[in-house]
């Protein structure tokens, strides 16, 4: 039988990839009853059953395994058809997608984005922010930046990882907050301050964990750039990038370093020939190791 709507082939894929009609409607942009609905357009189409409905969830058919295996190989061909169209661009111009995180962006990519346009007036940019790992080989951006602990090589199957540099973490505090609260007499032994806490994965955390142990936590947040506004504001100590804190100079340096964090910067091999993917490349790398100030820390 000829489908007639490929477009619930690929709802079927991210179903089947994600495990779930709520897990796959996210990231296709739908509602979780839209995916739903798909679902059974599908299988009214076919004459088949792809999923079992279990009250644990859904478990694909026979059938189900069959049609994933044929959608599987398409969507590869047509990454791949994709791919080749876009390794041929030769133009200068036109929009570069940049995968990376809020905080990112705002400390280092878009400072660093206003200097490449100034060369290359016809780029036009697009920001995915996103913590997680963006599927570069599905075409979801062009290049990633991402931020790892000091030591951890990201190894992305297919991809090229190139790194940018180290970011220095360090304990800061305002000098109204210094003078309300005294500065600690030794920053890993912060009893009795208060501290603002950054719940995300980050290399200080360990450290966070022993130094914060007897302090009294005013405020946690899952967002660098909140708990980095809270410090800003006199709210408490805590631990920020160095990169980031520039933006604030109330605050004031009250440790050596504690931890680094590595930038890492990810493109496919193929787009990474393409000349405007090329510019953002070579000047996002420029930019990052060009930024000196991140070496101006208190020994």
């Amino acid at each position: 039988m000829e489908l007639r709507n490929w477009d619930d082939v690929r709802v079927f894929l991210a179903i089947h990839r994600a495990g779930s009609l709520s897990a796959a409607a996210g990231p296709l942009g739908v509602t979780q009853p839209t995916c739903g609905r798909r679902l059974d357009a599908l299988e009214s189409e076919l004459g088949v059953r792809l999923f079992d409905r279990k009250p644990d969830g859904l478990r694909i058919t026979a059938e189900g395994r069959a049609l994933a295996a044929a959608a599987e190989a398409m969507d590869a061909n047509a990454r791949a058809l994709a791919l080749s169209v876009a390794a041929r661009d030769c133009d200068l111009e036109g929009l570069v997608r940049i995968a990376t995180s809020e905080a990112f962006a705002c400390t280092f990519v878009v400072g660093a984005l206003a200097q490449l346009r100034a060369h290359y007036p016809g780029l036009r940019i697009e920001l995915v922010l996103s913590n997680g790992e963006t599927d570069l080989l599905a075409r979801e951006a062009d290049v990633a930046l991402r931020f790892r602990p000091e030591g951890f090589r990201p190894t992305p199957q297919k991809l090229l990882a190139q790194k940018l540099g180290d970011e220095p973490f360090v304990l800061y505090g305002t000098d109204a907050y210094l003078e309300r609260r005294g500065v600690p007499a030794e920053p890993r032994e912060l009893a009795g301050h208060d501290v603002v806490v950054f719940e995300g994965r980050h290399p200080a955390a360990e450290w966070c964990r022993y130094a914060f142990r007897d302090a009294n936590v005013v405020l946690a947040a899952p967002s660098l750039l909140v708990s980095m506004e809270a410090v800003a504001s006199g709210l408490g100590l805590g631990v920020v990038p160095v990169r980031a804190a520039r933006r604030h100079p109330e605050l004031r340096m009250l440790s050596p370093v504690i931890a680094r964090g590595t930038g890492w910067l990810i493109v496919h091999p193929e787009l990474g020939r393409v000349p405007r993917i090329r510019a953002v490349v070579d000047g996002l790398s420029a930019s990052f190791r060009a930024d000196k100030v991140v070496e101006r820390t208190r020994n």
